[in-house]
């Protein structure tokens, strides 16, 4: 229900999160990989999940807006990203709630993970999504959700939500001082 104040983890407790599952920390330690293979894709998935929570956490994205996100929407060099897809019910929707598209400016922690992604082997290109999983079809937003809470978990952090993370991102842009009406449009809220 609605809370009277907005919940958020601070930049440690996203970076924190962003390193224990980087790390494997939400993984059950009685089922190791089996083969080199195995244990390589598994390293990729959870380099890609800490810093799927950085971009989620510093550029306010919605879950089904981030698994939605392909390369052509992200532009390094002018430091924004345009939502204009949400997945939805397994659907993947072209109008975002509310709106046609939104154009989000990309800060430094943000900006940083992505540029790493990019240099990844493969599944760059303009068409391909931003965050995949090792057959390269778009990360399933409840499993990633999932993963979230038992890394949560595992490193104590108080129970917030997956959805809680974006609103690190409205907090910071407050913090530095941007206008609540920018901080609206940047994060798609129909109303302040």
């Amino acid at each position: 229900g609605d809370r009277a104040s907005v919940a958020f983890y601070s930049a440690d407790h996203v970076e924190a999160l962003a390193a224990a599952l980087a790390s494997g920390a939400h993984r059950d330690p009685s089922r190791p990989p089996v083969e080199p293979d195995e244990a390589q894709a598994r390293t990729a998935e959870d380099e890609q999940d800490g810093e799927i929570i950085r971009v989620v956490a510093y550029a306010g994205l919605r879950r089904g807006e981030l698994v939605a996100l392909r390369w052509r929407d992200i532009d390094l060099g002018a430091r924004k990203l345009t939502v204009r897809r949400s997945v939805s019910g397994g659907q993947e929707l072209t109008s975002t709630k509310g709106r046609r598209y939104r154009e989000v400016p990309i800060p430094d922690q943000a900006l940083a993970p992505l540029a790493r992604l990019q240099l990844r082997s493969e599944f760059t290109g303009q068409d391909d999504y931003v965050f995949v999983n090792r057959l390269g079809r778009r990360v399933e937003g409840s499993a990633l959700r999932r993963r979230f809470q038992r890394a949560r978990n595992a490193i104590g952090l108080e129970p917030l939500r997956f959805h809680d993370l974006r609103h690190t991102y409205g907090s910071l842009l407050v913090a530095g001082g941007v206008d609540l009406v920018s901080v609206k449009d940047a994060m798609g809220h129909a109303r302040i």
